[in-house]
């Protein structure tokens, strides 16, 4: 679908989503789209991916900021990336316990030195953990002046060994921006960093495969590769064109443009 700039689209992670509270993610993916798409007024893409995950980590029903798993040793550690594709500067975060990681990856985009920190940041916080459902949170907006930007948090998987990395930290896997497309994924990270999803769908927007096409084309490997349920993605272009795809039974996802909004959960919704 196309839609007129600026344009904001987020996700709240392809799961299940058995026994969540349907009602409350739906409002709270359109007060995230409501918060991102306030920052057009003054800011970038850049803030306006920012502000929608920030907003979505401060929930806690999402697998992100106070609502993040924990690790086999019951503590949380958290990854996050943010890239903006007109100059590609990139920041990330991984094992970081911080109440905004993706504002953490900001810092790390803004201060230009590196692209990735691991461990930087340990902040005390009230750790609420998702029970059911839920997954990585992204975003990707296009701005009036044709930038684009994308933005991916989680918690990583329940139960997982300390240290361990999973694809939203790293460019071209869990989240991607450039001059054409901006691309946020979300899933099991083990196998999005084996195919690399966000990059293919850029390599396929720079062939002239039509946006939907090469969305399709990423969920159909991902899915004969490794089968159904864990992968989902958003995906926006420079002329505006928005698509999204899982392998779920659900994905919480939302477009806000400048006549409307629209807040989608389940399958052909």
């Amino acid at each position: 679908m196309k839609f007129t700039v600026p344009v904001l689209v987020i996700h709240g992670g392809a799961g299940s989503w058995r026994n969540s509270a349907e009602d409350r993610v739906r409002r709270e993916i359109g007060e995230a789209l409501d918060r991102g798409y306030a920052e057009f007024r003054t800011g970038s893409s850049l803030e306006a991916v920012v502000e929608a995950v920030s907003y979505m980590e401060d929930v806690g029903i999402f697998n992100a900021g106070i609502g993040s798993v924990k690790n086999s040793e019951g503590q949380v550690e958290m990854d996050a990336g943010v890239m903006y594709g007109r100059d590609m500067s990139v920041g990330a975060v991984a094992s970081v316990r911080a109440k905004n990681p993706v504002r953490e990856a900001l810092k790390v985009l803004r201060d230009g030195k590196h692209a990735l920190m691991v461990r930087t940041v340990w902040e005390d916080l009230r750790i609420e953990g998702v029970e059911h459902g839920s997954d990585t949170v992204g975003a990707v907006a296009l701005d009036a002046e044709g930038g684009l930007s994308a933005a991916t948090s989680t918690g990583g998987i329940r139960g997982k060994l300390p240290g361990r990395v999973g694809d939203s930290p790293i460019p071209g896997a869990g989240f991607y921006a450039t001059s054409r497309v901006a691309v946020s994924c979300t899933g099991v990270g083990e196998l999005i960093l084996k195919i690399l999803p966000s990059k293919e769908v850029d390599m396929l927007r720079g062939m002239d495969f039509p946006l939907e096409e090469a969305v399709r084309a990423v969920v159909g490997k991902m899915t004969s590769t490794f089968g159904s349920g864990n992968f989902g993605i958003i995906a926006l272009d420079y002329q505006g064109n928005s698509s999204w795809g899982f392998n779920t039974e659900a994905m919480p996802r939302g477009v806000r443009w400048n006549q409307g909004k629209r807040v989608m959960f389940w399958e052909g919704s």
